[in-house]
């Protein structure tokens, strides 16, 4: 069995507001599969918008085993940007100041 933490939005969306359960899981695939059991509609969501942190570690890899007794914590994944900040430009505002363009 693995202790689920889903993290806001995810907990109140999700699953009603329950912030911690138990549930058997063998791997991400897996414990995906089986929340989107009692949730309908969170594994399509959660290849987009989920991250997956296992015993405090982030896992991007959801076939890895998980431990026996592991913590899962669900939270918001961040992404966007282009990956390279040369789309930036700063200009200098007097007295003080910086405008990103």
């Amino acid at each position: 069995m693995v202790s689920v933490r889903p993290l806001a939005p995810f907990s109140s969306q999700f699953f009603g507001g329950i912030e911690q359960f138990e549930m058997p899981a063998g791997n991400l695939f897996g414990l995906v599969e089986a929340l989107d059991g009692i949730a309908p509609g969170f594994a399509d969501e959660a290849a987009l918008r989920v991250a997956f942190a296992v015993d405090g570690a982030i896992r991007t890899d959801w076939s890895t085993p998980l431990p026996a007794n592991a913590e899962v914590t669900l939270f918001a994944r961040v992404a966007g940007g282009s990956g390279s900040d040369a789309l930036l430009a700063c200009r200098s505002l007097a007295p003080f100041g910086v405008e990103i363009l």
